[in-house]
C-alpha cells in the first residue's frame, strides 16, 4: 500500500509509469534506425542552421557530422533546442526529431535529448520551390531532342516542371539540370504522373523520379537542403 501511495502522490500508478518507460525505450530504439540519415538542423522558428548526417546514434544521443561549410551555430557553446528533419529511405517517410545541440570535438556536434516528433508518409514533405532552366529529353525515341523548360519545384520523390510542349501521363524523360551553381549538372530519370494546363500551349507536369538508389535520394535531399538555405 505504501508503494502504491508513493506513485499516486505523483498522479500516476506503477502500471502507468511502466507503460511510459516502455514507450520511452521503444522510441529510443526506433531512433537508432536513423543512424546515417541526412538531416536539416533548424531552430523552432524554422531557421536552418546546417545540414548534417546523424552518426553514432544511441538512445537519445548522437553525433552530427556537418555536410556543408558554414553554419549559423558558429561560436555557440551552450546547448540550444533544435529540430532535425530527415528522410528515411528504409521507411520511405519523412522524419522529424527534436533535441538539443552543443559543440563536440573535431568539428562535430553533439545531439542530446532526442525524441521522435513524427514520421510523415509523404516524400513531398521536403519540397522546395525553384525557378531553374532545365532540359528534358523524352525516352524511347531515337529522334528525341532536348527541350528547354522550367523546374518549378522538387522533392525527394519528384519534380514539377513547366513546358510548352504537350506530353502525356506516363511519358518518361531524362531531366538534365544544374541545380546548384557550384555542382555539375545532374541527370535524373522521370515519369509524368499529372498534367495541369495553365494557359494555351503551356503546361505544368508533376513527375516522379525513377530508378533512385539510396545514395541518389541522399544527394537529392542534400540539394534540397542547400536550395532551402540559399533561399533564406
Amino acid at each position: 500500500m505504501g508503494l502504491f501511495n508513493y506513485f499516486k502522490r505523483f498522479g500516476k500508478s506503477a502500471r502507468e509509469l511502466r507503460t511510459e518507460e516502455s514507450r520511452r525505450r521503444a522510441q529510443e530504439e526506433d531512433l537508432e534506425i536513423y543512424s546515417g540519415m541526412q538531416v536539416e538542423v533548424a531552430s523552432d522558428d524554422g531557421r536552418i542552421f546546417l545540414t548534417a548526417v546523424l552518426v553514432e546514434l544511441r538512445g537519445d544521443r548522437a553525433l552530427l557530422e556537418p555536410q556543408s561549410e558554414g553554419n549559423l551555430l558558429a561560436g555557440t557553446e551552450d546547448p540550444i533546442p533544435v529540430v532535425l528533419r530527415g528522410y528515411s529511405s528504409m521507411e520511405n517517410k519523412a522524419v522529424v526529431i527534436q533535441g538539443t545541440l552543443r559543440p563536440s570535438p573535431n568539428g562535430m556536434w553533439q545531439a542530446e535529448n532526442l525524441a521522435l516528433v513524427k514520421r510523415v508518409n509523404e516524400r513531398a514533405f521536403f519540397r522546395v520551390d525553384t525557378n531553374i532552366d532545365v532540359g528534358i529529353t523524352p525516352m524511347g525515341s531515337f529522334s528525341a531532342t532536348e527541350e528547354s523548360c522550367k523546374l518549378l519545384n522538387m522533392s525527394v520523390g519528384g519534380v514539377c516542371i513547366g513546358a510548352k510542349r504537350r506530353y502525356n501521363v506516363g511519358d518518361k524523360f531524362i531531366l538534365q539540370a544544374k541545380l546548384i551553381p557550384e555542382l555539375e549538372s545532374s541527370l535524373m530519370f522521370c515519369q509524368i504522373l499529372r498534367i495541369i494546363e495553365r494557359k494555351h500551349d503551356y503546361f505544368e507536369y508533376g513527375c516522379r523520379f525513377l530508378q533512385l538508389t539510396s545514395s541518389d535520394e541522399d544527394r537529392i535531399l542534400q540539394i534540397i537542403f542547400d536550395l532551402q538555405r540559399k533561399k533564406r
